[in-house]
Order: structure tokens, then sequence, then C-alpha cells
């Protein structure tokens, strides 16, 4: 029988970022002064603390081995049990969702399977309200899923039944007017289509609970038509969110356009170009029916904000004015009969806000970029000055007015979210509020031996961060010397040697204004330099360095010399790393060359991957590894590589995969040549040494799996191995994000895998994780980049207060 591994107490902090991400949507619970409920793409669901002021994670309990929880599509509270919390959820390629159950305003869930697919990071994941609960029947809930149809069930969730007189698959969101009479639904209109580029019907209403619709009047779509030789893409109105006063219906519409149309996921009027943007205004009003009063949705008026500013698009044969940008969030506040407002999305000089408060016959614009409304900005690497001279605000697809305080009101962006308390000022502020919302997905974690850097963090979309506080935000991600921000980096390599050397591999920000490549920092990255780009070595390294340079687009891995001179850049073709692709520079990256391979035969390899690690001591040596579980040795600064033989290792490993699909972690050691750990999931942990080979002896690598073969090891870092100890002299110290006789978690071993004591309880989970590592400073603590929950770092009890216990 195993022996279950020993748990120790830990608790646990973000290294601040925050926000970072699509926040996709808001619920309040107006029940209960201040409460209000957001869910993000990727990082789960969010309550608001009124007392601290901060978001507090409802996901922190998820693991990596579920993750369904950080993909939410939808919320929905009950007004009759304030307590009470719904919220669906699930994974795009799995056939089935999730509906979590909360009686206690989301601090625990019980979970129900839901039989259609869900997805919170596809198209339609801006729309809603997906999921409500009937005001008739606390027990019933209605979800518009994204492509299968409208569903509903009479057991908070047990069970589910198809309301088939629908004839739309793909929703985007259910409502029901203030009695409950209405039954109201959005849609996309894919499977009725009137034809191969027009999209069907947006929008229905049913009296009678689901058991018949009737369409609804809706724009005529104004927009422009396919271009020859341009891509296939249902045009027309889709339905992105409604709101319900005592009068009217609200509905805003926008139109696909251009990109992200992928009608087996779902559709796009978040991300993707829109165009044709529509707010309209449904009379309601009532009718006796079996001596009760029913509302009935009447005649509908066109009340867009800026009508007067329509433009003639400048397509052939088309002469209808049309708006060149979608309209999205609404929201209205009972308290204020009349106050609407509003939101733009993908406007191409900056989103904007419209209030309005005579239930929008005349509009004011409250906030458009940074030259109308005060936009105060709380999160430095959001500022103007870091993001062109423009806002960060963008994909503004909801935002919702307090229901018991009228002047306070949120929005989303992809960036986190905002709020305002003045909303009916004649200036009216808003700023970020993304505090305790850590969304951000993290790629590569490390910890520098030495240096003012505690923590190197490589992630997405930001790109990069180097820590030297890890309780305060950076002052800004990777730039150049304009403080101009890259995007998403792959990964990074320092010296152990000299802190100040660091090198990483960023994409290029999505304005031109940076360009990816190979960027170098002298001063520990406080700034960078951008490495000439290898071009003339080969047609195929050409294509894929012009492309490189293009907005937002993978650059590959780098490997660095312990003496900062030798670079090896794996040049990448989307996630893979072609052998053919790497390059090598023995100057710091002023001129490189091409690098040769060679099987164990002698024979010159050209076809597979290759991805190198240097190693931490020797700066003529690095380490080739091939999607084959081949490996290979440089002696010569990267510039050539053996094939060795490798004893030992009874599993194929593809290593030479980047980005969040990168299913290994490496970890060369410090302080002696040769030594290699790796995680491989269920394929093991492992040590690897590197026998050098004396004379004319040829080397090879002896490999030892670690722990037990039936455990599963996802990520892997080195950390100091004692209080006081030396890190660069003594043994590692293994942190492992591992599945071990059942149970899941982080741990860590100080005798090489022999027993791993595990370092969180159930609670301490945080969803997703790409990469962790250990502190060479600090004994007992330890770096997780997670896929949905930010950076953090966790401690033993005894060393740290106030934290995630």
């Amino acid at each position: 029988m195993r022996k279950k591994a020993e748990e120790l107490r830990y608790q646990y902090h973000n290294a601040p970022i925050p926000g970072g991400g699509y926040a996709t949507g808001f619920v309040f619970q107006p029940k209960v002064d201040g409460m209000i409920y957001l869910r993000t793409d990727i990082g789960g669901s969010y309550r608001f603390d009124k007392d601290s002021q901060r978001w507090i994670s409802l996901c922190d309990h998820v693991t990596m081995e579920d993750r369904a929880e950080t993909y939410p599509i939808a919320i929905a509270v009950d007004e009759r049990h304030p307590e009470k919390l719904y919220i669906a959820s699930g994974i795009w390629n799995q056939p089935e969702g999730k509906f979590s159950v909360s009686e206690d305003y989301g601090e625990n869930f019980r979970h129900y399977r839901m039989p259609m697919p869900i997805h919170g990071n596809l198209p339609g994941r801006g729309t809603g309200y997906r999921l409500i609960v009937d005001k008739g029947d606390e027990n019933t809930l209605y979800f518009a899923s994204q492509t299968s149809g409208l569903w509903r069930t009479r057991s908070l969730g047990e069970s589910w039944e198809k309301l088939t007189a629908m004839p739309e698959e793909y929703l985007t969101f259910v409502g029901q007017s203030l009695d409950g009479s209405a039954l109201i639904v959005g849609a996309a209109g894919v499977s009725t289509k009137n034809s191969e580029s027009r999209s069907g019907a947006a929008l229905y209403v049913s009296y009678d609970e689901g058991e018949s619709f009737e369409t609804l009047w809706q724009p005529e779509y104004m927009g422009p038509e396919e271009t020859p030789g341009g891509p296939k893409i249902l045009r027309g109105p889709v339905a992105q969110r409604y709101a319900v006063d005592k009068c009217f219906l609200y509905v805003t519409y926008a139109s696909r356009c251009e990109t992200l149309f992928r009608p087996e996921l779902g559709y796009s009027c978040d991300a993707g170009k829109v165009t044709d943007g529509h707010v309209v205004r449904y009379e309601l009003y009532k009718i006796m029916e079996d001596g009760h009063s029913r509302t009935r949705v009447g005649e509908a008026r066109d009340i867009t904000p800026d009508w007067d500013k329509r433009c003639v698009p400048d397509f052939p044969g088309s002469e209808k004015p049309c708006l060149h940008l979608g309209f999205s969030g609404i929201d209205v506040n009972l308290r204020i009969p009349g106050l609407v407002i509003c939101s733009t999305i993908r406007k191409s000089k900056g989103d904007s806000i419209y209030r309005s408060l005579d239930y929008g016959e005349t509009w004011e614009e409250i906030l458009h970029d940074l030259d109308v409304g005060v936009v105060t900005i709380r999160t430095s690497y959001m500022k103007p000055e870091y993001n062109s001279r423009h806002s960060m605000v963008h994909w503004m697809t909801d935002l919702k007015i307090d229901p018991n305080d009228e002047n306070q009101a949120w929005f989303n962006t992809g960036s986190g979210v905002f709020r305002t308390r003045n909303l009916l000022a004649d200036v009216v502020e808003f700023t970020d509020w993304s505090d305790g919302v850590e969304e951000t997905v993290h790629i590569n974690v490390y910890a520098p031996p030495s240096g003012d850097v505690l923590l190197l963090d490589i992630l997405g979309d930001l790109g990069g961060f180097a820590f030297r506080d890890l309780t305060k935000p950076c002052e800004n991600s990777f730039a150049d010397a304009d403080g101009n921000r890259y995007v998403t980096c792959l990964n990074a390599d320092y010296s152990d040697q000299d802190p100040n050397l660091i090198a990483v591999t960023p994409r290029g920000n999505w304005t031109g204004m940076t360009k990816g490549g190979l960027i170098l920092s002298r001063d520990n990255g406080k700034s960078f330099e951008r490495l000439p780009m290898p071009f003339g070595l080969s047609d195929k390294l050409d294509e894929a360095l012009h492309r490189i340079e293009m907005p937002n687009v993978n650059s590959g891995w780098v490997a660095m010399s312990p003496d900062g001179q030798n670079l090896v850049w794996s040049v990448a073709r989307g996630i893979r790393l072609p052998l053919d692709m790497v390059v090598v520079s023995h100057d710091q990256g002023k001129t490189f060359e091409q690098i040769e391979v060679f099987d164990q035969e002698g024979k010159r390899k050209i076809d597979g991957g290759f991805k190198v690690f240097s190693d931490r001591m020797n700066s003529k040596i690095f380490y080739g590894f091939g999607d084959h579980s081949d490996l290979y040795l440089s002696r010569d600064g990267g510039g050539t590589y053996q094939q060795l033989e490798v004893q030992g290792l009874d599993q194929e490993i593809d290593f030479t995969i980047i980005d969040c699909a990168d299913r290994t972690e490496v970890r060369v050691e410090s302080g002696r040549s040769g030594v290699i750990y790796f995680a491989a999931g269920e394929k093991g942990l492992w040590r690897l040494q590197c026998e050098m080979g004396e004379g004319s002896e040829p080397a090879f690598i002896r490999a030892e799996r670690l722990g037990d073969p039936a455990d599963r090891f996802y990520h892997l870092g080195l950390g100091l191995l004692r209080p006081d100890g030396d890190y660069m002299r003594e043994e590692k110290a293994l942190y492992v994000n591992a599945n071990i006789g059942g149970n899941y978690g982080f741990f860590r071993s100080l005798d090489r895998g022999r027993i791993f004591q595990k370092l969180n309880n159930d609670r301490q989970c945080f969803g997703d994780i790409n990469s962790i590592d250990g502190d060479k400073r600090v004994f007992g603590r330890f770096f997780i980049g997670t896929g949905s929950r930010g950076v953090l770092y966790g401690e033993p009890v005894s060393t740290v207060p106030n934290s995630m216990e």
C-alpha cells in the first residue's frame, strides 16, 4: 500500500498584475447592496467584496485535471434567494458542460452535467445573459447555448430538456419581461440562415414558456457585402445583449465582418471585426389573459446613438448607410425611469459609452477613448504612454448599472474591468478596478538565483514582467526604449553568472509599434534591445522571420550561455520549432548562422523539431531536445549537435512544442554541468545525467525515472534545498505540480523524488497550470504560472501573514 504524501500548511499570494484578460460579463444580485458577480473567458468567476473593494475568486478549488469552471459562459442569481448562485461552464472539445450550484454566494458548489458543449472562451462569449432563473418558478432555469439551442431545467440543474420549438441552435441570450410572461431569446441566425451569405432571425419571443416562438423585428443588414476572393461569412444582425424596464425591451445588435467567424464553434461579434451596429427599443404593453395581466412585445424603433454620423460604406454597389462598429453592452436602472446606457464594440478609434435619460430618445456620449469623459488608470501597464497613447479599453461587450446605486456602473474590457461612481454627472469619471482579478495566462516562470529580479514571468498578451517586489505590480511589461510593450512572450533565458543578462522571445504588439523576434536585456530586465533578424540564411527562415515581424505572431524559443555570448534561437512556426529553423549567435546576437545536427550514425538531420537548453555552468555546452525523445549535445557553443544514446528513457516524448500546448517542463540544474530534470505528465518525472565521455569514449545520457510510474507529473521547478542553504553548491529541492497516489496538487521533494510533501489543500489548486519554479534564495517558496489565475507564490504558513490559506 502506497504511503500518502505528507501535507504541509501553505499560504499563497498573487504577484499582482492585475486584470490582464477578457472579462466577459457581470450579474448583480439586487437584494444585496453592492453584490456583483463577474465571469471571465479563461479565469473563472469572481464575486466583488464590498468591504475590501476587491474581487474574490470562486475557482481556486479547480484543478488542471478538470478545468471546466475556469471557462464560464453564464452566471445567474435568484432574487428570492440571494445566497444562491448558478454558473454554466465547460471545455470546447467535450460533449457536456458543467452546471455549478452554490447556496452560500459561491463559497461551495455542487455540480451537475449539462448535455451540450459549452466553452467560455469561444466566439459569442461576450453576449448574454445566457442563463436566467424563471421569475415564476425558483426551480426552473433557462439556458441559451452557443451551438445547441435553448434548454430548460425544472430541477435546479439535475436534469435538462431541450426546447425544440426554438428553431435556432446558435443563441446569444435568454431573458424575461419583468413579470415573467414573455420569454425573449437572442440568436445569431446561423442554423436559420436565409442564404449562404445572409443570416436568419436574430430575436424571438415566446408567450407559453418556450412551447412556441415567433420572430421579432430586427434591423435590416446594411453592412458590406462579400468581396471577391474574401472569406465566406454569414452577414446580418446578431442580437448581442438586452435590458428590460417597465416600458421597453432594449436590444443591441452587431454584424459579423471579416474575422473570427467559425460556425462550428459559434460565432463572433465580440473579438472579431464587426459592423452595422444598432440599438433597438421594443415597446412592452399589457393584455388580460385568463384573468391575468400578461406582457406583450410591440412596436420596434431603432434608437441607435449617432445615427446622424452614419457613413456610406465604400463598397461597390452599396449605397446603404451603416456604422463601422457594433453595439453590445446595454443596461437600465429601475430607480431612474428612462436611464439607459449602451456601449460600442470594435469602434476603429476607440469604443464609446452612451447615456440616455429619456428611454433612448436622445443620447450623450460619456466615454470615448481619452477625449470624452475622464479615465483614471490605477494599473500601470494600462497607462496610455505604454499603449501607443491610446486607451486600453476594448471588447467592451457588457456594462451594468448598480440596481441600488444609479451613480455606480461597471463595464468590461479585454484587459479587466472598469467602474464609475458618478454615472449621472456632467463629466463621468471611470477607473480600472480589477483588484483581485488575476486572469492572465502565464506560459513560463523563472526564479533567478541572484540579482534584483525575484521572478521572471513570461505570459500571454501582456508579454513579460520582471518582479523585484512580489507584493506590487510592475511598472510596465517588457517594452522597447519608448515604453511600447511587446505582447505574448514564449520563454526567457538568463545567466546564472551575470543576472543582468536576460534573453526573451516576444511577439510584436497589435499596433505594430513593436515587432516580434529576439530581445535582450543587459540591465536585469529594466530595458530591452531588439536584436537584428537573421535574414538571408534560407528562404524558409526568411519567410518565417517576416511573419514574426507581423503583429502577434509566435517568435520561438531561446537559450543563452552563462557568459551571454552564445544565443540559440529556435524560430517558431506556430507552436512548433522546426529543426531547420534553429539559428545560433556567438556574439550576443550581432550575427547568426544556422545550426548543424547529426544523428547517431553521423548523418546530418534536417527534419523534425528541435528545442535547445543551455548548460547553466559551461558556456560551450547546449542540449538539444527532439520530437521523439531524441537528445543531443553541443560542445561548441550551440553551433553543432550530436545525437546521444539515451539509457533508461522508455517513453516517447515530444519536447518541441511551445506556448500553452507544451506538455513538458525542462529544468537544467545550476551548480554542476550535465544534470537535467523534466516533467512530462503521465510519462513521468525524470532526471538526466549527461556523461560527457573522456578521450575516445562517446558521450551518452543516463535517464532515471523519479517517483512512482503510476503518478502524473505535469510541471517541475528547482529550488533551495534547506534554510540558509547554497543553491549553486548543494542538491536541489524539486517542486512539482502532480497527481501522486491519487492526490492532485503541488508537492516538494528534498531527496530527489523519494518522498514528496504536499503543499496545498483542496482550495488551493488555482485551475490551469503551465509552469512552476522553486525559489533559489528563500527556502520553501515556489512560484506557479497558471493559465487562469495569474502568477502566484506559495510559502509555509509560519512565514506569511494575511494570504490565501
